[in-house]
């Protein structure tokens, strides 16, 4: 995936700049990347700070974690909470 791509996610995920150079995501939006690198995935899920740096991408999880992947690898992302569900889910097998 190239910045220009990256960058792009991030502005639908409205994240914006923080001191440190991350791009932080609103509350309660999260972002999951999906990488893979000779033949093996690697999913890095509730991803709430990215940031590009020299080819890498480093991602700050809501647990703490901080993952830095090659910007090359990761092939696609899923943003969590962007969106509202058309009509709220009932409980139960009812339609």
């Amino acid at each position: 995936m190239s910045p220009e791509h990256i960058n792009e996610i991030l502005t639908l995920c409205e994240a914006s700049a923080a001191d440190n150079g991350f791009r932080e995501l609103p509350a309660k939006t999260t972002l999951s990347l999906y990488l893979a690198k000779g033949g093996v995935g690697l999913t890095v899920a509730q991803i709430e700070a990215v940031a590009i740096k020299s080819g890498t991408i480093q991602a700050r999880t809501t647990k703490g974690d901080l993952y830095v992947v090659a910007l090359e690898d990761v092939f696609g992302a899923n943003i969590e909470g962007r969106m509202q569900a058309k009509t709220p889910r009932k409980a139960g097998f009812g339609a």
